[in-house]
């Protein structure tokens, strides 16, 4: 596979740098900026995945006497995963649309006064609308599928979401729905339908995800001081550091005289596995079985989680990003990354029309995929 250390012995080569070179600022950040900069220009299909999430409201129960007339207060039994900001509905307690203001553990307050106060014995229950946190790694989405409705096209903007949200009650199959950044989790983005959907309605989507930014490029201290020893899938360190966050990263091992360096040096790696999870500074655990002696020589590095078609276009950009960092002329490698770009979007297709029988001129049912029976001559 390829990794940050291939891409930045590359730019040493093309620089003239070396080894020793490893450490260069300039080289280290324009690697980091330029697969940045590829993996999000465009919705490349390498980065295609798959996810769903069932619909479910969040209820809890009115305590006893926890609603009074004329107060904004209301005495929840479980207010944990009540969430600021959000509509709710509490029988006829409340003039709609009721939010939630801010919530403390066994209240909540809210920004409307209550009509009426609670009944001797009575514990409405109060149903707070659920907004859905899409996937950490998420670049963008395409339209919600389920199994009731179909494909939801009716996509708002969040100002047209507000709109309705505030004049709809009740509760239904969904249907609007709009994306905006979490209430909850900051760095994230999520589902926002209008009203509170029906409870159990699971949701199909296919989105693209953001890889991994690159940290680690294989002349780090900690991704190479040290040596290793392997049995089966467990890598034990001798006189290492393994960073706490390399889960997902590549190790590389070379041998007992020779560095892990990447191919296309004059001691390339001998072997290279991708790490599970890391158990102390000096333990791993890696995704496929490897033996190795002691005093091995290894290299830690992150992925670059691209297509083959993809991988030019990441050198050039790299390079160009290197230009603009050192401050050397760009144009040419401006010029560079813009074709190796143009050629690696033509090439991000696994299934091209032109392989597809639907293009035939004068389609005929055996071009077509169907059964043609044998008949005589057209005289």
């Amino acid at each position: 596979m390829r990794t940050a250390q291939d891409v930045v012995d590359f730019l040493l080569a093309s620089i003239g740098g070396g080894a020793q070179d490893g450490e260069h600022r300039a080289v280290r950040q324009a690697v980091v900026h330029g697969v940045r900069e590829v993996m999000q220009c465009r919705q490349w299909l390498w980065h295609t995945r798959t996810n769903q999430f069932a619909t479910q409201n969040v209820t809890t129960t009115v305590a006893v006497s926890g609603i009074t007339q004329g107060s904004t207060a209301v005495a929840v039994a479980d207010s944990s995963l009540l969430v600021p900001g959000r509509l709710i509905q509490c029988g006829s307690f409340f003039d709609e649309p009721c939010r939630i203001v801010s919530v403390l553990p066994g209240s909540i307050t809210v920004d409307r006064p209550a009509k009426a106060s609670l009944s001797a014995g009575e514990t409405p229950t109060l149903t707070m609308q659920t907004f859905y946190d899409l996937p950490e790694d998420l670049k963008d989405i395409d339209s919600l599928v389920s199994h009731t409705v179909g494909t939801l096209h009716c996509y708002l903007s969040p100002m047209e979401w507000q709109r309705l949200d505030v004049h709809t009650k009740g509760s239904g199959e969904p249907y609007y729905y709009t994306i905006m950044r979490s209430d909850v989790h900051p760095d994230r983005y999520q589902i926002r339908f209008v009203g509170m959907p029906t409870n159990g309605t699971v949701m199909h989507y296919t989105y693209r995800y953001s890889p991994k930014a690159i940290k680690y490029m294989g002349y780090e201290r900690s991704c190479r001081q040290g040596t290793v020893s392997a049995t089966d899938v467990n890598v034990i360190g001798s006189n290492t550091a393994f960073p706490e966050d390399i889960a997902g990263s590549v190790i590389r091992f070379g041998t007992t005289t020779t560095e892990a360096d990447p191919i296309g040096s004059l001691s390339p790696f001998v072997h290279e596995r991708q790490v599970v999870s890391r158990g102390t500074g000096t333990a791993l655990v890696v995704d496929e079985p490897v033996v190795l002696p002691a005093l091995t020589k290894y290299a830690i590095s992150d992925p670059i989680d691209a297509s083959p078609q993809m991988y030019s276009a990441i050198l050039s950009a790299c390079e160009m990003w290197y230009s603009r960092i050192a401050g050397k002329p760009a144009d040419a490698a401006m010029q560079l990354y813009g074709r190796d770009l143009r050629i690696a979007m033509e090439n991000d297709e696994v299934s091209p029309l032109s392989g597809r029988p639907i293009t035939a001129r004068h389609p005929t049912p055996l071009t077509m995929g169907w059964h043609s029976t044998l008949r005589g001559d057209v005289e």
